[in-house]
């Protein structure tokens, strides 16, 4: 229980999304979650967030009267001192799911990559860049044993 609450001060802390935002962990879906707030026609929004050691990747959720909604996807990477957004995608009328969420996520970290292999004139072929990026993105799947 304590290392809940230390991992929910240094989140709200480093990632800029979270300032302010009271996070509460899922362990079933092994999720932090936002505090949500319903709007005037009843629908609730939160952030699901998910963390590894490399990657913070926040999904903004929507809960409408029959069909839960992703509404977009924003990455961040540690880059040793700070978060820094390396990709956001806003999804319009999007079902949610779990493993599609994951995939969305994998493709905008392959897509970034790409660029970064390019900016540094590095080849590296597309089979190695998705199993990397899906590989990364797993890792923030991953229970964290105590």
């Amino acid at each position: 229980m304590k290392e809940n609450t230390a991992i929910q001060l240094v989140a709200a802390k480093a990632l800029p999304a979270l300032s302010g935002a009271t996070v509460t962990y899922n362990a079933e879906r092994n999720v932090y979650l936002t505090t949500g707030y319903t709007s005037q026609a009843g629908n609730t929004y939160f952030k699901a967030i998910r963390l590894s050691n490399r990657l913070a990747v926040y999904y903004n959720i929507g809960i409408g009267y029959c069909r839960t909604f992703l509404n977009g996807i924003t990455l961040f990477a540690f880059n040793g001192t700070k978060p820094e957004l390396i990709g956001q995608k806003a999804f319009n009328c999007h079902f949610f799911s779990e493993q599609d969420a994951a995939t969305q996520s994998v493709l905008m970290l392959k897509s970034y990559l790409e660029g970064q292999a390019k900016l540094m004139g590095a080849t590296v072929s597309e089979r190695q860049m998705l199993d990397f990026s899906r590989n990364l993105i797993e890792e923030t799947q991953r229970k964290r044993l105590a």
